[in-house]
């Protein structure tokens, strides 16, 4: 038995290599192989963003940077573990490797500072499925950590850095996150909520007046439903088009990683949108491996300890 306390690190994950995409999105699709032409494409957007997607070397710096600044304040007491929800390592055998190392109390925090059952409601549930037989083991979950205030600067001291020309009338900054369906949020689901609070909170913290951003939503699924809207490709037309906005600035607050959705859903997409309307984008940076990023989950950490 180990006294170290566990650190469980979660998140969706991502292909390592092209020729991981198609087990990915068949885990993703509940063991379905996507259609070819989706496939196709799915290719073509690694592809363009230069093969693969930074995420798990990001996810796996996160790590490195949490576990630094755990050993410098609380030296052996905390171990770092990473799991994915689509691909190796999931997080069911990082729950296993935990419990292999004697490890009883396990934090699960999502990398995703917004909680929705949908996304980081089922990484929790996932990895206290292994522990079902193991009640001398704690698990404590983190939901919401969106409020930490070294994360919330991270995005306003970007737009007060921007804010000469945030003031400019032509200008207008979109915040986003990544949309889900409708019928999650009509479920009684806090995540849309929770992300327009943040986005508030920002705005606010920078010294943003009501007139100088607006809220859309980003990346949503190819599928029936109905997914929260609007779209920010819509709407970032739509203010070139008809309110004379030539300057578009990017936040994705709703992520804190350079991922797919980021690096081709906005640098690419958004980009080429915004441009064939005579428009301009500067995105912001992601949090990353920032230390006010890592200082964010540290704060966590010590957070859940206390509730224990």
């Amino acid at each position: 038995m180990s006294n170290k306390k566990a650190v469980l690190l979660m998140s969706y994950g991502t292909p390592y290599e092209i020729s991981d995409i198609m087990g990915y999105y068949t885990n993703i699709r509940n063991h379905h192989e996507p259609p070819k032409p989706l496939y196709d494409e799915l290719v073509s957007r690694y592809k363009a963003i230069g093969g693969t997607s930074p995420l798990a070397k990001i996810s796996d710096a996160q790590a490195k940077g949490l576990q630094a600044q755990l050993d410098q304040e609380f030296p052996g007491e905390y171990q770092v573990f990473v799991g994915y929800k689509y691909i190796h390592p999931f997080i069911q055998d990082a729950v296993k490797d935990i419990l292999a190392a004697g490890i009883k109390t396990i934090y699960g925090i999502p990398l995703a500072p917004h909680y929705s059952a949908f996304n980081t409601g089922d990484y929790h549930a996932r990895a206290k499925e292994v522990l079902v037989n193991h009640g001398d083991v704690t698990y404590v979950e983190a939901k919401s950590w969106w409020q930490n205030d070294d994360l919330i600067h991270f995005w306003s001291n970007q737009l007060v850095a921007l804010k000469p020309q945030i003031d400019q009338l032509d200008t207008k900054v979109i915040l986003s996150a990544h949309s889900l369906p409708m019928s999650i949020i009509d479920g009684g689901d806090s995540y849309r909520d929770e992300v327009e609070a943040n986005m508030r909170t920002v705005v606010k913290t920078a010294g943003l007046t009501p007139d100088q951003y607006t809220i859309a939503w980003q990346s949503a699924g190819r599928t029936e439903q109905k997914w929260i809207g609007p779209d920010f490709v819509t709407v970032a037309q739509n203010l070139i088009e008809q309110d004379n906005i030539k300057h578009i600035i990017s936040a994705s607050v709703g992520f804190i990683n350079d991922n797919l959705e980021i690096l081709y859903d906005v640098d690419i997409e958004l980009k080429q949108a915004i441009e064939t309307k005579g428009g301009k984008l500067t995105r912001l940076q992601m949090p990353n491996d920032d230390p006010k990023l890592i200082s964010a989950l540290k704060a966590e950490v010590l957070k859940l300890a206390k509730a224990i």
